[in-house]
């Protein structure tokens, strides 16, 4: 229901929406968010897309020969560490405290 309000809006804020207005890499930058962050929650959209705004920006700030090549190995050390994005961590995360805290 979220997308379609989002989509329905988009369209009125651009005027006109025709396939050509969503390239390649657009899919790609929404596939890696919604992988980052995890499709679980609204959480782990907001930091998903956070993630596909931000840390492009912060790459080519580091290095300005080579920014895609710090996003890639940024987003590979994530999905190392991540394998169920932020909202599945935070998941584990607060069940196990609450596994140690029953046991105490």
């Amino acid at each position: 229901m979220l997308t379609g309000v989002a989509g329905g809006l988009g369209a009125v804020l651009a005027g006109y929406i025709s396939p050509d207005s969503f390239s390649n890499l657009l899919s790609i930058q929404l596939l890696v968010g919604s992988v980052i962050g995890g499709i679980a929650s609204i959480f782990g959209t907001i930091f998903g897309a956070a993630f596909i705004e931000l840390v492009p920006d912060l790459a080519s700030k580091l290095s300005s020969a080579a920014p895609w090549a710090i996003y890639g190995v940024l987003l590979i050390v994530c999905m190392m560490a991540m394998p169920a994005g932020v909202a599945g961590l935070l998941q584990s995360a607060r069940a196990r405290l609450a596994r140690i805290s029953r046991q105490s």
